[in-house]
């Protein structure tokens, strides 16, 4: 019997696209970092195509495989190592490292160009096995088309990372001794820890916030003798949001937003449990240097404490030229 407390999920980042570049298993299981998820739904989707011909009957007509995608959701709480893996592979550039004794501070920026002609992200592998099953599912050339994370109080750090493409290796793959991840365990980031800047300013009143990242990656299909896409492509323009919930004891944020002001968000916490050299612990910042508030309208319902709902979006900074910044610090040697 097949518990979801026993699965094995995996990732190893790939050289380029294409099946030779597929991160083999289980010759290659050391390049596969674990990835501790509370759920997960990656997976291949099919089409149905139903024929409409009438047949002098009431049943429908015969019924066809359709266009096929590999595409799913990991929701996981972001641990330093799964969110430095997550991050390399959906805001891949200028993952410069900066290294202080066992502190590895990492920086990421979304693309500014497709990885390929065929492929718009970063390529990767994914490989899950269930506890009592002999084979496993493997899928490559996948790719994260939206990251979102969210602080909520009395909560830990929660992201979702959508798969927006890949490949299922026909035959499935062989049973991997992945070694499970332990450096991680109790690293957990607490809503606690967490703080929030806006304009320079520190603001205490927000009881949720979500950033989301989504680069509009979809696939293209064509007459390529496949049901698979013949490619990846974006279909708008990148989107960095905002989305949460604040009390409404303060007008300085709703003054902005009448304003129409663009003022740099900060979000900075730390994983407090273990320091990971002395004063020091696992920490991500969250920047979007030009933001806007979309949407922030005062209301009262019910008797409580106004809390206000609020939207925004960031806007490319002419002056940094990124909409956002990722700055991860962990103690990982590498992605």
């Amino acid at each position: 019997m097949p518990y979801g407390a026993q699965i094995k999920l995996a990732i190893a980042s790939q050289t380029a696209a294409g099946s030779g570049n597929a991160v083999a298993l289980p010759a290659n299981v050391g390049s596969f970092h674990h990835m501790a998820v509370i759920s997960e739904d990656v997976g291949l989707t099919k089409a149905e195509i139903i024929s409409m011909n009438l047949t002098s009957r009431f049943e429908q007509g015969a019924v066809y495989d359709g266009i096929a995608q590999v595409n799913g959701t990991l929701s996981f709480e972001a641990t330093p190592k799964a969110l430095g893996l997550v991050l390399s592979l959906i805001a891949p550039e200028g993952t410069n490292k900066v290294t202080s004794g066992s502190l590895e501070t990492y920086t990421f920026f979304p693309r500014t160009a497709d990885n390929s002609a065929t492929i718009a992200g970063e390529p990767f592998t994914v490989y899950k096995q269930y506890s009592d099953s002999n084979s496993a599912e493997c899928y490559f050339d996948c790719q994260f088309s939206k990251l979102t994370l969210t602080y909520a109080q009395g909560q830990l750090l929660k992201s979702q990372a959508t798969v927006g493409g890949g490949t299922r290796m026909i035959n499935g793959v062989g049973s991997a001794g992945i070694t499970l991840d332990t450096q991680d365990l109790g690293l957990g980031i607490l809503w606690s820890v967490a703080s929030v800047s806006w304009g320079g300013g520190a603001v205490g009143n927000m009881s949720d916030i979500t950033v989301s990242l989504d680069e509009k990656i979809a696939p293209v299909y064509t007459l390529n003798g496949t049901l698979a896409p013949y490619k990846y492509t974006r279909t708008g323009f990148r989107e960095v949001t905002i989305s949460g919930n604040m009390l409404f004891d303060s007008r300085s944020v709703f003054n902005d937003f009448v304003a129409a002001s663009q003022r740099q968000l900060l979000i900075y916490s730390e994983a407090r449990r273990t320091q990971v050299q002395s004063g020091y612990y696992a920490s991500l910042l969250i920047d979007i240097p030009q933001l806007k508030f979309t949407q922030l309208k005062p209301g009262a319902n019910g008797p409580g404490e106004i809390s206000v709902a609020f939207n925004g979006r960031g806007i490319i900074d002419p002056n940094s030229n990124y909409t956002v910044r990722f700055v991860l610090a962990n103690t990982w040697a590498g992605y």
